[in-house]
């Protein structure tokens, strides 16, 4: 089914706009850009038109961050399930009437609605967090970028008031090491280079795009990464190139998927590594 979209308002912040409505919005998102990166634009105008179903892991993770950003939204939204097996007839009947009486909550399983509440707490008792967490939650912008005037937009997880953009990740590996892998692989540095520029384009004063990862599973350890210099430079030109590949395909209408020639395909550097480790051992 076709997702309707809804209007844009003008260029600015909008502090209490609902997730679905901004979600909605027919413009370029950080979400987008990143699909467009990785497949086409047509899979990025697919995705915008028709948005997938949300997973049981999106849906953890937007528990997750609503219990971090928004801890009264959280309590209002979402509902602790039962210990009861659904596959029984008592269990059934017991999660029918919890549904019955939280009609517009959504239901976590009883493991999952513990996870975000210890997630929650270790976050807002790591003591740079909390402080990085001032400020406005949860923010909707509106934007054209300085080079095409592509309409773009963007929902800022926490303007602090250390005149920082704050982005909160749930993720599996919160160590350096690991979340370089995943700025790259998640399009994190992409994200930062949009917001960084959104805000500046609105009035917005933010220095730096700071990042807090939180694990998932007990200690749920918190890793805070400042993306800057080196990745924000290559998040700011990869964005002028997937938007100079946007702004023509509303010119035209056009958006292409892959390439209609062959190319050519080869194997992953790390694959010739692995196959010369291979053949060094049997000599």
């Amino acid at each position: 089914m076709a997702q309707l979209t809804v209007e844009v308002p003008e260029p600015g912040l909008y502090p209490d706009v609902p997730a679905d409505v901004y979600h909605r919005w027919p413009a370029a998102s950080q979400t987008v850009l990143k699909i467009m990166r990785d497949r086409s634009p047509a899979h990025a105008r697919q995705y915008m038109l028709t948005p997938p179903e949300p997973t049981p892991a999106m849906v953890l993770g937007q528990a997750i961050h609503a219990a971090i950003l928004q801890p009264d939204l959280f309590r209002e939204h979402y509902v602790r399930g039962l210990e009861f097996d659904r596959r029984t007839k008592q269990g059934r009947e017991a999660w029918e009437a919890l549904a019955a009486e939280h009609p517009n909550a959504i239901i976590l399983k009883p493991e999952d609605y513990d996870r975000c509440i210890a997630i929650r707490d270790a976050v807002h008792s790591h003591h740079y967090a909390r402080k990085l967490l001032r400020g406005q939650t949860e923010v909707s912008a509106i934007w054209r970028d300085p080079w095409f005037g592509v309409l773009c937009k963007g929902r800022f997880d926490c303007l602090s008031t250390l005149g920082l953009i704050v982005d909160v990740k749930s993720v599996a590996d919160a160590s350096p090491r690991a979340m370089q892998r995943f700025i790259y692989t998640y399009g994190t540095y992409l994200q930062a280079a949009h917001y960084m520029i959104g805000a500046k384009k609105i009035g917005v004063d933010a220095d730096y795009f700071v990042l807090i990862a939180v694990e998932k599973e007990p200690p749920y350890g918190i890793g805070i990464y400042n993306i800057r210099g080196d990745a924000l430079m290559a998040g700011e030109e990869e964005l002028g190139r997937l938007l100079r590949t946007w702004s023509e395909c509303e010119t035209t209408g056009r958006w292409p998927g892959y390439s209609e020639l062959a190319v050519d395909v080869t194997l992953p550097s790390w694959a010739f590594n692995q196959i010369e480790m291979g053949l060094e051992g049997e000599a």
